[in-house]
């Protein structure tokens, strides 16, 4: 079971991380803004990489909350 919320944490965890790098990247008018059109592709690639991660995490770790409630029911 505590693998499974570790799990939803690390999760929620880069979520979180990613969403602050792209806020802290925004100008006044609410754009992000990058030094280079290479770096912008390479930091949003990255970033949804990470996305999905976070997101493959979070499913993992409740699947793994699931199952081992459904165990612990039986």
């Amino acid at each position: 079971m505590l693998t499974g919320i570790i799990l939803i944490d690390i999760g929620v965890l880069l979520q979180v991380w990613q969403g602050r790098r792209a806020f802290h990247r925004r100008n006044g008018a609410g754009l992000e803004t990058f030094s280079s059109y290479g770096k912008a592709l390479g930091t949003q690639a990255g970033e949804r990489l990470v996305l999905i991660l976070a997101r493959l995490l979070l499913l993992l770790g409740v699947a793994w909350l699931a199952s081992a409630w459904l165990v612990g029911r039986l």
